[in-house]
């Protein structure tokens, strides 16, 4: 399986997350501060957003590939190879 977000899926993901954070989470001003500041920092169009996407999407397919059991066909036999 393979799962790639693009800027503006993964923008959604950091505006649900961290909405959730804030709305259910005891923080202090400085904490709910900091997670505003975070997420104005990788809004859209910025440099940040980009920087997010990419690493979002390379802990997405890591997390994938260690839950993943694939079948490997070697020299006519199968094999199941967990990674």
């Amino acid at each position: 399986m393979n799962v790639i977000l693009n800027s503006d899926e993964a923008h959604a993901v950091l505006s649900l997350v961290s909405a959730q954070v804030l709305d259910h989470v005891e923080l202090s001003e400085a904490g709910r501060k900091a997670i505003r500041d975070w997420r104005r920092a990788h809004d859209i169009g910025r440099a940040g957003l980009d920087d997010f996407t990419e690493s979002i999407n390379v802990a997405i397919g890591n997390h994938i590939d260690e839950h993943t059991t694939r079948m490997m066909r070697i020299r006519g036999a199968m094999k199941v190879k967990g990674i």
